[in-house]
């Protein structure tokens, strides 16, 4: 959960300390850094030291590496890594080794893994690292001073992408913008990947098909229900001048079907509908996070929001979750705050990216608008 995000005035975060938790929360970093060089050598013999028994997989970036039943290229293929995989050496052959990665164990050949000692240069260079929350309320600050502003606040066990350290200060990201936060609150390491069994994967598959299904069912509900308000409708319907600026709206008693353009916005993010979430992403193909996907939907119509979800849930004009129409903005939250925004498209649904949707480790999904209890909602498109 990220707590809604605020500039804090130092008697805010005075009173905040006193309410949220504690020590942590207003504990102060070491003062004296040590040497960057003397601290990376430690780093990089502990590395070494914890890299034992492992390997990791070194294909390209798009292609997969197979784990393999018995030590031959023609045997059953029991699962895939992908690059950037860690896995536990189980037995090392001259040119296979038994590995165990994630639930898969079998036979990878030697020519695509990098080996123990070697794997702390590799990670260096291609693995992203990421920060992990191990208090339970800690600040995000602008710079990396505890005399720094305040920016936000995140909770345990959280885990955010490491832009760059030192030895008392990692910079993170967090809901698309960047802070620093104590090491002294926070696990920082590398994101390896686990290896995928076939049946993971064909489960995926599954689920993603399954996905672009339900979009598709969507989609036709919308198509039915705008049949029948156009065919009941009078000269009151909205006529689009086909300009992303110069549109008029219907009236409310039209429904959940919206304005044109709302139906519009809503029929163009549902066919987004099985592709990758990715947290502080922006990519509708390859992956996006909730209010990047927003953000990015609305884009394409001529609508300029901001980046995060709780920025977002102040734009437009606020509406009641009962008068929803294709098109309008829904917020979830806990807390006091705003951590997640979906798209209405009608007929009490909603599309959004998301990070516990079926498809593995989220993806852009259609749900029940009310899977949550709403915080908010805003209209954008009026």
């Amino acid at each position: 959960m990220i707590i809604k995000k605020m500039k804090l005035s130092a008697a805010v975060v005075a009173m905040a300390g006193m309410i949220l938790t504690s020590a942590p929360v207003n504990a102060a970093p070491k003062e004296t850094a040590k040497p960057a060089a003397e601290d990376q050598k430690k780093e990089n013999n502990q590395a070494q030291s914890k890299y034992a028994d492992k390997v990791v997989a070194k294909v390209k970036s798009s292609s997969t590496l197979n784990i393999r039943k018995k030590p031959n290229t023609d045997s059953k293929i029991l699962g895939k890594m992908k690059r950037g995989a860690l896995g536990t050496i189980v037995k090392k052959g001259t040119e296979w080794t038994k590995v165990k990665s994630g639930d898969v164990t079998g036979y990878v050949k030697n020519d695509y893994l990098v080996f123990e000692d070697d794997i702390q240069a590799f990670a260096e260079k291609n693995i992203k690292k990421v920060a992990k929350v191990t208090t339970e309320t800690l600040r995000v600050r602008e710079k990396a001073s505890k005399d720094a502003d305040v920016v936000t606040l995140i909770s345990e066990d959280e885990t955010y992408k490491v832009k760059k350290q030192n030895s008392d200060w990692a910079k993170v990201k967090v809901d698309g913008e960047t802070g620093y936060v104590s090491k002294d609150y926070v696990d920082v390491k590398y994101k390896f990947k686990k290896a995928k069994s076939m049946k993971q994967i064909k489960a995926e598959r599954q689920a993603k098909l399954e996905a672009q299904r339900k979009a598709r069912e969507a989609r036709e509900q919308q198509s039915v229900q705008s049949s029948v308000q156009s065919s009941g409708s009078s000269s009151a319907d909205t006529q689009s001048t086909g300009s992303s600026q110069s549109r008029k709206s219907i009236p409310a008693s039209a429904g959940v079907s919206g304005t044109s353009t709302g139906k519009r916005v809503a029929n163009y993010a549902l066919q987004f509908v099985g592709n990758p979430y990715r947290y502080g992403g922006n990519s509708l193909t390859n992956g996006i996070d909730c209010s990047g996907f927003t953000q990015q939907v609305l884009a394409k119509f001529g609508y300029s929001i901001s980046r995060t979800s709780s920025s977002q849930a102040s734009e437009g004009v606020a509406v009641s979750t009962s008068n929803l129409r294709a098109g309008d903005l829904v917020f979830y939250g806990s807390g006091g705050g705003i951590n997640h925004v979906a798209l209405y498209i009608g007929g009490g649904q909603v599309v959004h990216a998301s990070n516990s949707a079926p498809y593995p480790k989220g993806g852009i999904k259609v749900s029940n608008a009310f899977y949550r209890t709403p915080v908010c909602a805003r209209r954008i498109i009026q």
